[in-house]
């Protein structure tokens, strides 16, 4: 539908290089629809999740589960129970609502401060773009706010409000 995303999506996104930091792929699954099971999980439904987030890495993969639920766990159980978690030196997170309302009583900033939710939301919206677009490969230039491979996807990412109804 023109006027809403899909009800599930899978979408796929290259992050260049940066500095000393090496080019990222992620996968996003959307809806419903889940990658390929991790062999490293096992039979083991404690480890299953039905919101989560899977990291892999040239050593190992991570589990997440939910949003902000338990801990991240390696893959599969053995390898986490032999690793030795470093002493926690960062401040804990009231959570993600009560950070919001103190940053606006106080002024502080919170975790997710829009230096990280920024990007990642601009990543996310872009991945809508893509999907309305066909589904084809789409190169973004964040430093001029365009799409650079396809002038015409660009039209996604501005539109004209109805007479009566803008954001002036």
């Amino acid at each position: 539908f023109a006027e809403t995303v899909p009800l599930a999506a899978i979408v796929h996104y290259q992050f260049p290089a940066r500095g000393d930091m090496p080019p990222v792929q992620l996968h996003w699954y959307d809806g419903g629809l889940l990658p390929e099971r991790p062999a490293e999980l096992g039979e083991n439904p404690v480890l299953d999740a039905e919101d989560g987030i899977i990291f892999v890495g040239d050593k190992g993969k991570m589990l997440v589960k939910g949003w902000g639920g338990e801990h991240p766990r390696l893959i599969p159980e053995s390898a986490d129970k032999a690793y030795q978690r470093p002493p926690k030196t960062l401040p804990r997170s009231i959570g993600h609502y009560k950070e919001w309302v103190q940053a606006c009583k106080s002024g502080s900033p919170t975790r997710s401060n829009f230096d990280f939710a920024g990007p990642l939301t601009e990543a996310v919206l872009l991945g809508s773009v893509c999907i309305r677009n066909g589904g084809d490969k789409l190169v973004w230039d964040s430093a001029n706010l365009k799409i650079t491979n396809d002038k015409d996807a660009n039209n996604y990412l501005h539109y004209e409000y109805r007479k009566g109804w803008s954001l002036s």
